[in-house]
């Protein structure tokens, strides 16, 4: 197990607490995420198929109706 970061000693009081509040914010919406992708992993069950989280402007659609030139 890796050892703890020293706080940042050279940043006040406030702002340590402040860097504190928000490493355990991106630390419970991480675990978030994770919980997420294990339930849509267990709901695929055998299908072996979990999402991917594209955003709508990344999907593409298999068979493109418009075609570009080279």
């Amino acid at each position: 197990m890796p050892r703890p970061i020293p706080p940042n000693l050279h940043l006040p009081p406030h702002l340590r607490e402040v860097c504190a509040i928000l490493a355990a914010g991106l630390l419970r919406l991480r675990s978030r995420a994770a919980e997420e992708l294990a339930r849509d992993a267990e709901r695929a069950g055998d299908q072996r198929e979990v999402r991917l989280h594209s955003s709508a402007g990344q999907r593409r659609h298999a068979n493109p109706t418009r075609r570009r030139k080279a």
